[in-house]
């Protein structure tokens, strides 16, 4: 049965990359509701974003050790790369994206992140000299004006939750963009492994060493420390495995397009579980990303 899996995504490649990146946006889709929650059991942002990366890393290093052992690692220049994308990509835009949800609603916060597929086709553009087609052309033209309707619905006391939302999404078409080139020097477990060490490493330095701003608050209870192991599993491992999966098969450009699925699952999300209201300017603006 698991030969007979892996033979049909090996025969379709470019079908499974889409099916694979929509299940991952529909895992980081959650993240709202989770970062909802944790934050009324005492944690904060830096908190259950440490907690939730270190508690990955271990779990992944644990279970490569014990599936694969040291067999199959990238050489030393590879791995530093790996690691140096996670340091950077699994710190800096998750953290951003989550403050950024402390200002305003998920929602608006997801569908003013997704600028970033437009930020990743051109970069991809520019490094990897893959000129986008007539239809990508007006799909960055639509996002960037979806994008601009659902920006000028947040009034003037949450400019700065528009403004870190924006760097969030910057931070993350770098990341896409590099993973994309990274991505195929290592297979999806051991990527992600070294990825997710060196974001551990990078919270728990920032942690320890940080300024007083970015200190952590861990959660206070057993629900909330049960919420980020769900979150650590669903998100981090599952999701992101998916991730890389995908990325290895269809590219950084497509990934960035396909990915958008996860505001739709935000905002569902929001609307059912977190009571948060949608003005019918904020789901043109919705449906002119998507």
């Amino acid at each position: 049965m698991r030969i007979k899996l892996r033979n049909a995504i090996n025969s379709k490649p470019r079908m499974f990359g889409v099916i694979f990146i929509m299940l991952a946006g529909g895992g980081y889709g959650t993240g709202p509701w989770f970062a909802q929650n944790l934050e009324r059991n005492g944690a904060n942002p830096m908190g259950f974003l440490t907690a939730r990366f270190v508690i990955s890393a271990a779990l992944l290093i644990a279970f490569r050790l014990a599936r694969m052992g040291l067999k199959n690692l990238p050489n030393t220049a590879d791995a530093l790369k790996i690691f140096f994308l996670g340091a950077f990509g699994f710190f800096v835009s998750p953290l951003l994206y989550f403050i950024a949800l402390q200002d305003l609603d998920s929602g608006l916060v997801v569908v003013i992140f997704y600028i970033y597929p437009a930020l990743a086709v051109i970069l991809s553009w520019i490094i990897y000299k893959h000129k986008p087609n007539r239809v990508i052309t007006i799909c960055l033209f639509t996002t960037l004006t979806g994008v601009w309707l659902t920006a000028g619905q947040v009034g003037d006391g949450n400019t700065a939750g528009v403004v870190i939302t924006f760097f969030s999404a910057i931070t993350h078409a770098v990341y896409v963009v590099a993973a994309g080139s990274i991505s195929k020097k290592s297979d999806p477990l051991t990527m992600l492994t070294i990825a997710l060490t060196g974001a551990a490493v990078t919270f728990t330095v920032v942690s320890l060493i940080g300024p007083s701003s970015l200190d952590p608050e861990f959660p206070v209870n057993q629900q909330g420390w049960l919420l980020v192991l769900a979150m650590a599993f669903l998100i981090t491992i599952v999701a992101t495995t998916l991730f890389f999966a995908g990325i290895k098969r269809i590219g950084p450009g497509v990934t960035s397009m396909v990915e958008t699925f996860e505001a739709v699952v935000t905002i569902f999300i929001g609307i059912l579980l977190m009571s948060e209201i949608v003005t019918v300017i904020q789901i043109l603006g919705t449906v002119t990303v998507l």
